[in-house]
C-alpha cells in the first residue's frame, strides 16, 4: 500500500458521498457542488497532513479540478486529515506532473493515482482458465450456485444426489449461467468445518457428472487445498475460497500448480465465528485495502494477475450496514484492477430488510443486482439463474436505450 491509502469513491452513490464528504469535515456548500459532479471521479486519500492537503488542493485548482478538505485545514487542523480529490481524468492524469516535485510523499501520491487510473482505463477483457478463457467484453456473467450439502443456508439437501446435481447444472446452464460454482461445505454463520474426506464424498461423484454434463466451466467452492486438486482433477476450472486462499497454506500452490483461476474473497473470522461481533471503521475502505495486500501476496507467490477475481465477502463478517454499503459502493473495487465478483444471493441482509426466508429472498436480491450493474461488476453468483438473466436483458435494453436518446 502506498503512504496515503487511496480508493475510488462513486460519485453515482450520492448519500454515500455526502456522508463521507461531510465526516470529512468539508463544507456543506462544498459537499452539494462535489455531489453534482457526476461526469466526474472522485479519490479518497487518507492520512494527509494538513500542509500536503493544503497542496493537493492549490494544485488541483490550478488544473480546474478541486479538493474536497475539512472545513478547517487551512488554519492546519485537523492533522493528518482526510481529502477527496475531484476531476475529469485527464486532470486527475495530469496531477502527478503537478506532485513530482512537492514534499510529504505527493510525488509517491502522484503516481499511485496515474496506477489507479490506469487500471479504471483499462478493465480487465477476460480471466485465463485452464484451457481457455473467461470472456468479459459483456457482463456480467452470471455463476450459478449448486450446494450438494444438507445445511446450506437456502437449498441445503436439495442436490445431495449426485443426478440431482447434474440436472440442476444443466438446467441453470440452459438458463444462462456461464459458470456452474459447486460447493460440498457449507459456510453459513456457524457453519461446522468439514475434513477434506467429508467433502470429498460430497462432491466427487456429483462434479464428474456436472463437468461431463454441462458446457460451461465449473468453479470448486472449497477452503482445502486436497479437494481443490481433486475437483480440478475432475474437471473444475477456478477455485473459489472463502478464505481467500488463507485458510489452508497449500491452496496458493495448488492454484499455482493447476493453473487454476481463483476468486480471493474477504472474511472477517471464520464461519463459525464471523458474525459474532464483526466491526468496521469505514467497511469498503478496509476490504479494498486487505484485498490489494491479499492479491500482491498471491501474486509474488505465483499465480498470474490474470486468474485473479476479488469478491467482496458480502455476509461473511459484516453487519447489515456493511453489506449495504459494499453493494452501493461495489465500482470502487474496479481500482484494484481485477474482475469483480458478488454474491448477495438469498444473504440474510436481505431477509433483514423484507423479512423474508431465504427461498424469498430473490426479489430484495434483484434490486442488488440493480446496484451491481450500475456499478459494472464481472461477475455475480446467484441462486436463481432464469431471473437474473431476465433482469440484466432488460437493465442491458434500458441502458442502450438512454444512450441512444
Amino acid at each position: 500500500m502506498s503512504r496515503y491509502p487511496l480508493r475510488l469513491v462513486p460519485l453515482h452513490a450520492r448519500r454515500t458521498t455526502e456522508r463521507l464528504l461531510a465526516g470529512a469535515g468539508v463544507d456543506p456548500a462544498g459537499i452539494r457542488i462535489i455531489t453534482q459532479k457526476t461526469d466526474s471521479l472522485m479519490l479518497q486519500v487518507e492520512g494527509v497532513p494538513a500542509p500536503a492537503a493544503n497542496i493537493l488542493k492549490q494544485q488541483l485548482l490550478s488544473l480546474g479540478g478541486d479538493a474536497a478538505v475539512h472545513r478547517d485545514v487551512i488554519t492546519g487542523r485537523p492533522d493528518p486529515t482526510t481529502v477527496y480529490i475531484v476531476g475529469d481524468a485527464r486532470r486527475l492524469g495530469e496531477l502527478s506532473g503537478k506532485l513530482a516535485y512537492q514534499p510529504f510523499g505527493l510525488q509517491e501520491l502522484g503516481d499511485e493515482i496515474d496506477s489507479l487510473l490506469e487500471r479504471l482505463g483499462n478493465p480487465p477483457r477476460a480471466v485465463s482458465i485452464p484451457g481457455g478463457t473467461l470472456d468479459l467484453h459483456e457482463i456480467p456473467l452470471v455463476v450459478g450456485i449448486l450446494n450438494v450439502t444438507p445445511d446450506s443456508f437456502s437449498d441445503g439437501g436439495l442436490y445431495l444426489d449426485p443426478d440431482a446435481a447434474r440436472d440442476r447444472a444443466q438446467q441453470m446452464a440452459a438458463e444462462g449461467a456461464a459458470i456452474i460454482d459447486i460447493g460440498g461445505e457449507s459456510t453459513r454463520p456457524g457453519a461446522r468445518a468439514l475434513t477434506a474426506r467429508e467433502e470429498l464424498d460430497r462432491i466427487t461423484v456429483a462434479l464428474e457428472k456436472v463437468a461431463a454434463a454441462v458446457n460451461v466451466p465449473v468453479s470448486i467452492d472449497t477452503q482445502k487445498a486436497d479437494v481443490a486438486r481433486a475437483a480440478l482433477e475432475a474437471g473444475a476450472a477456478i477455485i473459489n475460497d472463502t478464505s481467500g486462499l488463507r485458510c489452508d497454506p497449500r491452496m496458493v500452490e495448488a492454484a499455482v500448480e493447476t493453473g487454476a483461476a481463483v476468486v480471493i474473497m474477504h472474511m472477517q473470522g471464520t464461519p463459525e465465528t464471523m458474525q459474532d461481533t464483526p466491526h468496521y471503521d469505514d467497511a469498503v475502505s478496509e476490504i479494498i485495502e486487505w484485498l490489494d495486500v491479499r492479491t500482491a501476496a498471491i501474486i509474488a507467490s505465483g499465480v498470474q494477475r490474470d486468474k485473479i477475481i476479488v469478491d467482496p465477502g458480502i455476509g461473511f463478517g459484516k453487519r447489515l450496514e456493511d453489506n449495504l454499503a459494499l453493494v452501493e459502493e461495489i465500482a470502487a473495487f474496479h481500482g484494484l484492477g481485477f474482475p469483480v465478483l458478488v454474491g448477495y444471493s438469498r444473504k440474510s441482509f436481505l431477509g433483514g430488510i423484507t423479512g423474508r426466508e431465504p427461498a424469498e429472498r430473490i426479489y430484495g436480491g434483484l434490486a442488488a443486482l440493480g446496484k451491481c450493474l450500475e456499478g459494472g461488476v464481472q461477475f455475480v453468483r446467484v441462486h436463481d439463474v432464469k431471473e437474473t438473466i431476465d433482469f440484466i436483458k432488460v437493465w442491458r435494453a434500458l441502458e442502450q436505450e438512454e444512450k441512444a436518446t
